[in-house]
């Protein structure tokens, strides 16, 4: 005990059992803690396992839903359009067995009249009945049965005939249904089947148009777009002018030497950049307007577009269509509706995306880079978009045309001169090596200075040392005598070993120039020897700056 009369002792005792305890309810609150951790864990894994719980529950319920929905949409279609199915079906049936001759004139106009009698609204029934008076030569029931046709759907019905026409090489008749459908048409929402029909036609697949019965409708079009914007010829023309910039390629690889040393090289680059893109614009077109089409190919893919036209759907049934693709995708996402309702979206924006004016369908067409694009395609785009391609090339061509430079100047390791034929080599090669030789002058007569200045300062350092030694070798010290002596000895030595290291540095320096100037001229050579072939390049082609029209 102390003499305060304290108990330090108890109090230490008390204080450490204190320390326990809150040791104890530390580890304790821990523990309690890592429970609780491991509590939430449980339950955001339960609450992750609930809410999977509760998406399969939903998209099992939507798939139910959808196989359900799907019979009633389908039975609703039966009932509704059950027959258009058999028209079609018979239509295209009639078609191939006419191709064949397999079956009986009498056989087919019965079929096609009673199918009249059981789909009163269909525009393709009278269109059946019409072509099996056709086969039959009964001449005024057809007329009839088209009449019926075409006041329940014109477009639809001038199509089928054009084709069917064109089918059965009636080339005459072919046209005048022909121009019925394109006069059907709006130029500002042109899809890409019309576009088929439209390379048909101008790519001669439906024969000679002799009373140019369509032409009239093509030139509308393009007046119909062009009065849509007071700019729309400006727009063409800056359209293609920009999409002509594309083929314009950067000459660095060609020429690098050039563009390392060459002052002017931007100029050149952008000359010849020039160039070379209107000649490959050039032969581009050139080898578009020489190809030839595959009129055979082209005249199949017309085909195929009768029976699909003949298959499509017909506008009061789309709505019911809609609903059974939505109900499919469902089905096909395992009940998935987000996912579902994604790809039907991106179905019909895909579709709407197709459809847009005919200058700009033609213009896709011919932009396009893929091997998919048919070459009839392009030709017809060219037809048609002729002379806003030439007014776009006229534009590009004109436009940021540098001057291809008469002389050049060299400009490297810091020594530069003009070149004009490129035929200066050995002028230019003893410049630079007189340029060079100068420099190795500077650097050596910099060593020699500096070498001298040090030999200086070690010979009088040699000298003082030498003379203090010998003095206090004689008259105070002889140890430290020594000393001063040696050192005396030791600069003498610096001195020759100065004149060593000075040779040595001067071999690094006429090593270091030779190799310069080795480079050098070697880079010389290069550029006069690019410069002459960039000069042969801008001269030979120059006239490619002349050109006026590619299309």
């Amino acid at each position: 005990m102390s003499d305060s009369g304290v108990d330090t002792v108890l109090i230490e005792r008390r204080i450490a059992a204190i320390g326990t305890k809150v040791d104890q309810m530390t580890t304790k609150v821990d523990k309690v803690e890592s429970q609780m951790e491991e509590v939430r864990k449980d339950l955001k894994k339960l609450r992750k396992d609930f809410l999977e719980m509760m998406l399969e529950q939903r998209r099992t319920a939507a798939l139910e839903q959808a196989t359900t929905e799907l019979v009633s949409v389908r039975q609703e279609m039966d009932k509704k359009f059950g027959n258009y199915s058999v028209v079609r079906n018979t239509m295209v049936g009639i078609l191939q067995a006419t191709d064949a001759a397999l079956v009986r004139k009498a056989t087919i106009s019965t079929v096609s009249e009673e199918l009249m009698i059981s789909t009163p609204d269909y525009w393709l029934a009278p269109v059946l009945v019409a072509l099996a008076a056709w086969i039959n030569n009964n001449r005024d029931l057809a007329e009839r049965a088209i009449r019926e046709a075409v006041k329940r759907d014109n477009e639809h019905t001038s199509l089928a005939m054009a084709l069917i026409c064109r089918r059965n090489n009636r080339t005459a008749t072919c046209y005048e249904w022909l121009a019925r459908y394109f006069s059907t048409q709006n130029a500002a929402r042109i899809d890409a089947d019309a576009m088929v029909y439209i390379d048909a036609y101008i790519n001669g697949i439906f024969g000679t148009d002799e009373k140019h019965l369509c032409d009239d409708y093509m030139a509308g079009w393009i007046e119909q777009i062009r009065n849509q914007s007071p700019e729309f010829e400006n727009e063409q023309s800056e359209s293609w002018a920009e999409y002509f910039t594309g083929y314009e390629e950067d000459m660095s690889s060609r020429y690098p030497a050039l563009k390392v040393v060459v002052k002017e090289f931007d100029y050149i680059n952008k000359y010849l950049g020039k160039v070379e893109a209107i000649e490959s614009i050039s032969n581009d077109f050139a080898d578009l307007k020489a190809s030839d089409v595959d009129e055979r190919t082209l005249a199949e893919q017309v085909d195929r577009h009768l029976m699909e036209l003949v298959n499509s759907d017909d506008s009061k049934e789309r709505n019911l269509r809609r609903q059974e693709e939505y109900l499919l995708a469902v089905k096909a996402f395992g009940g998935d509706v987000e996912r579902a309702r994604e790809l039907v979206n991106r179905r019909r924006d895909e579709k709407r995306q197709q459809t847009m004016n005919i200058i700009d369908q033609m213009t896709r067409s011919m932009r396009d880079q893929s091997a998919s694009v048919d070459v009839h395609k392009k030709k017809t785009a060219i037809q048609f978009l002729g002379s806003y391609i030439n007014g776009g090339f006229n534009r590009y061509r004109k436009s940021d045309i540098p001057e291809f430079p008469q002389a050049i100047t060299l400009d490297f390791d810091g020594w530069t001169s003009r070149v004009v034929t490129g035929d200066e080599g050995n002028a230019l090669r003893g410049d630079y090596v007189r340029y060079v030789g100068e420099e190795k002058k500077k650097e050596l007569a910099e060593l020699d200075v500096k070498v001298a200045k040090g030999n200086k300062s070690h010979k009088i350092a040699a000298v003082v040392l030498a003379v203090l030694g010998v003095a206090f070798f004689a008259f105070v010290n002889q140890v430290i005598g020594i000393l001063l002596l040696a050192g005396a000895g030791y600069c003498l030595v610096k001195t020759s070993l100065s004149g060593k290291q000075c040779a040595a540095e001067a071999e690094e320096i006429e090593a270091k120039y030779s190799k310069r100037i080795q480079e050098g001229c070697s880079e010389i050579d290069l550029a006069l020897n690019q410069w002459k072939s960039a000069k042969e390049a801008a001269a030979e082609r120059s006239d490619l700056l002349k050109l006026e029209k590619v299309a």
